[in-house]
């Protein structure tokens, strides 16, 4: 019987991945306009390029702001990394510095290369066998992108980090696979140093009982937030960089009396696009958007913790008891940790449904590893991650309606059932069927029954 995955791609793939390349040009003409060219930026790369500079310039780069007034709001060493896209206010000189269009752009270049790249790392892990360039090495990594595009398109337009974090995190689990544990670890931890909330994800090594991935993610941490900022600040300097980033950026979250001058940019449940489950109670205790309170009331934060709470709990019992040493299993956990950091923090951006790419990624993979030989998941997970897709997208289109889908929490409750679908499907019956790891992965521990 012919094996229509390991064919070449017909004519109407190959228009449609002409087509795609067309979008994803245009978006980044567009990103770029929108970044560079018009009164205002209309993105998030600015804030990140003015932190590179206030590195360059001796300046605190958590008190120099965007042509908005935005802060930066994430640890230092990404702020260093950035130093050669840095962008200085527009009052000061510019000689030396890479125009601020050029800088946009390749931002936007290496954000779309991680998105493709962690779609590859992901599925060259659970399937080393699909010859490339057949359809059904296509298939494995495009449908993911394709479930997530509307995630990952508003991540690229906003000039977001989130693909760059997704492609550390399947760094990560390549490795694993692989066998290389320790720099696993390094690169799990490197996603969690470079946006803090994917510190959820340090339950992935734990859960595997890996000791080396957690050695390589401990000396990461230690390289990153303690040997970068050294050398550029010195140890006084690292150590005082380091506490005002948790007093402004963090601190906030956990005392209502700490410095509020990031609470409307960042942690007011009424900021930005929110669409946390606190913020969709919120909307649901007060329905007119004018009155609304900036701060969460209890109920909101209750209902949002109790959600939170039992996600984590259900995520921690499956990882200890339940996963299999697979890929595909180790995938869909990786995956589910993503989607409880979506749900679980308190501001949820639109822009982070591009943390589901590998949960998606891990489903549509698990089902093609049991389905040797077919071009598409079975009918239930492409029916499942289609819905996912289209219900997460739609809050994203401007208008009062969609701005009501997304207030009344249609993004979460959709999150939270692809990660109840991911943590159940773990362990289940299917792993004899999967693709063996290159290399074993550890296996994990069983508790006495």
């Amino acid at each position: 019987m012919p094996d229509p995955a390991a064919d070449r791609l017909r004519s109407w793939e190959r228009v449609g991945l002409a087509l795609l390349t067309v979008l994803v040009v245009g978006l980044g003409a567009l990103t770029v306009v929108r970044s560079a060219f018009q009164s205002n930026p209309k993105t998030d790369f600015q804030v990140y390029a003015r932190a590179a500079w206030a590195v360059l310039a001796g300046e605190d780069v958590y008190d120099v702001m965007d042509d908005n007034g935005w802060h930066y709001a994430y640890p230092p060493p990404f702020a260093v990394f950035l130093a050669p896209l840095a962008s200085p206010y527009k009052f000061l000189p510019q000689d030396g510095y890479v125009p601020f269009a050029v800088s946009a752009g390749i931002w936007y270049a290496i954000s779309v290369a991680a998105a493709f790249y962690a779609v590859h790392a992901m599925a060259g892990a659970v399937l080393p066998g699909v010859r490339r360039g057949t359809r059904g090495w296509w298939w494995a990594r495009m449908v993911p992108l394709y479930v997530c595009a509307g995630g990952i398109g508003h991540t690229l337009g906003r000039g977001q980090v989130n693909t760059v974090v997704v492609a550390l995190a399947a760094a990560g689990f390549a490795a694993a696979v692989r066998n290389r544990r320790f720099a696993g670890g390094a690169w799990l931890a490197s996603a969690a140093v470079l946006k803090i909330i994917p510190t959820l994800l340090v339950l992935y090594p734990l859960a595997r009982r890996d000791g080396r991935a957690l050695a390589g993610a401990a000396a990461a941490v230690v390289a990153l937030i303690g040997v970068v900022p050294a050398a550029v600040w010195g140890v006084d300097g690292a150590v005082a960089v380091n506490a005002k980033m948790v007093r402004v950026v963090l601190g906030p979250v956990f005392d209502k009396d700490g410095d509020q001058t990031r609470a409307k940019e960042l942690h007011a449940v009424t900021a930005t696009d929110n669409q946390s489950v606190q913020a969709a109670v919120q909307a649901w205790l007060h329905p007119d958007r004018a009155t609304r309170p900036d701060h969460a009331d209890p109920a909101a934060k209750a209902a949002h913790l109790a959600v939170a709470g039992a996600m984590l709990l259900v995520t921690v019992w499956v990882g200890f008891r339940r996963l299999t040493p697979a890929p595909a299993d180790q995938l869909v956990y990786l995956g589910a940790l993503f989607a409880l950091m979506t749900v679980a923090s308190p501001v949820s951006h639109m822009h982070y449904y591009a943390f589901l790419l590998p949960l998606t990624a891990g489903l549509w993979l698990r089902s093609l590893a049991a389905r040797p030989g077919r071009l598409a998941a079975d009918a239930r997970t492409t029916r499942m991650l289609i819905g996912w897709g289209i219900l997460t997208a739609v809050p994203l289109f401007p208008g009062p309606v969609f701005d009501r889908l997304r207030e009344c929490g249609l993004g979460p409750v959709t999150t939270i059932a692809l990660w109840a679908v991911g943590v159940a499907a773990i362990g289940r019956g299917r792993q004899a069927d999967a693709a063996p790891a290159p290399h074993p992965l550890p296996q994990p521990l069983r508790r006495a029954a």
